[in-house]
């Protein structure tokens, strides 16, 4: 009797034991909120400007493919109806910090409004990310911008100037909201361009004395190019630096049965929607990247980060894309750029032409890019 009594009561113990220390063990992996320890999943809230766009739905594609490579848990947070508004944006990373993200990755709609809530996050160990769009820098940890403005601006203008050739003529800027951080860089950067060979290759060319603001749906856009031209007839060229406009500007000159080529439209923006122009011979070109591979990159370089593999000081990044040729016979370098300021560059912009604008990844197929 005693025997048995001494056996059930040490197993017993030892049973307790046992489950107190796998109750232990499970509660430290449970907490903190920047965690990555063990086999928990690094989490990522990602923020786009806008849901159900060929742009951001290409990101989305190219996030949610390095996610499932990297084994990451990714929530992608937009207003499903596409009515987006920089107090959202806001909103969805104040849930994000609440449930303990390790990394928040927002392309802003708005560069200065909701900084106190990021550095928050910051604050509690969590990676803050811009992509696409920034933030004022002491709100975020990296940039990761898809090119440097520079590029963006000579590319835009030195196109421009080809096209218009000795005839020159007026040049008008159409953009989409004051408050687009990425636009007014590249608007800045046209300019930085034009200002630095206005006397010799852009002798007879002006610009316009506005920025047009055209907002960031397609009808608002579609009446500000219309009203743009209709009052400017001496308008030659147009940059149209959002994805709203490119397709704007064409539909305005179509529809003022003005002859292709009588204005030159260099456009910055999703090749899809400037194909109709292209085919048209009202657009020579159309400028972008492949924004299946900034979500790509976005989510890979947040990766290495949280796992310490991007070091203080380092100013270049190796990723999955580095070498692969991103259109074509057009490869990404050996590695990205990391800026003093904490940008990291994706590559060189892409100029997409009618012969390649096919190219464009990630769109409407879910499974496309990176093959």
């Amino acid at each position: 009797m005693k025997k048995w009594f001494s056996k059930n009561v040490i197993t017993s113990m030892l049973l307790v034991l046992i489950l107190a220390i796998v109750a232990g063990c499970s509660s430290q992996g449970a907490t903190g909120s920047g965690s990555s320890s063990g086999d928990k999943k690094i989490k990522i809230g990602m923020i786009p400007k806008f849901t159900g766009v060929d742009y951001f739905i290409a990101v989305e594609n190219g996030a949610k493919k390095a996610a499932a490579d990297l084994g990451i848990q990714l929530d992608w947070q937009g207003d499903p109806s596409g009515q987006e508004s920089a107090a959202k944006q806001q909103a969805y990373i104040q849930t994000f910090i609440d449930k303990g993200y390790d990394a928040i990755l927002v392309s802003a709609l708005d560069a200065k409004s909701y900084a106190d809530t990021l550095k928050q996050a910051r604050s509690k160990g969590i990676k803050v990310i811009t992509w696409d769009a920034d933030v004022q820098q002491d709100a975020r940890d990296f940039f990761i911008n898809q090119v440097e403005n520079s590029g963006i601006g000579m590319t835009l203008m030195s196109n421009m100037g080809k096209e218009l050739g000795s005839k020159g003529g007026k040049v008008a800027i159409v953009s989409s909201d004051p408050n687009a951080s990425n636009q007014n860089a590249w608007i800045e950067a046209i300019k930085n361009e034009y200002e630095a060979k206005k006397s010799a290759d852009y002798s007879k060319i002006t610009f316009y004395d506005k920025i047009i603001y055209a907002g960031n749906n397609q009808a608002d856009a579609d009446k500000a190019v219309a009203a743009l031209l209709t009052q400017n007839p001496d308008i030659t060229g147009i940059f149209a630096i959002s994805s709203m406009a490119v397709p704007a500007a064409g539909k305005a000159i179509t529809d003022m049965k003005k002859p292709a080529g009588s204005i030159a439209i260099q456009g910055l923006g999703v090749p899809v929607t400037a194909k109709d122009n292209m085919q048209s011979g009202l657009m020579k070109s159309v400028v972008l990247w492949q924004p299946y591979d900034l979500g790509y990159l976005a989510v890979e370089f947040t990766s290495k980060l949280k796992k310490g593999e991007v070091k203080a000081g380092d100013t270049t990044f190796k990723s999955s894309l580095s070498g692969k040729t991103q259109l074509k016979d057009v490869k990404y370098s050996d590695s990205h750029k990391i800026l003093p300021d904490g940008q990291v560059i994706l590559g060189l912009p892409i100029v997409y032409t009618l012969d390649s604008v096919d190219g464009f990844k990630g769109y409407p197929d879910a499974n496309s890019g990176l093959k």
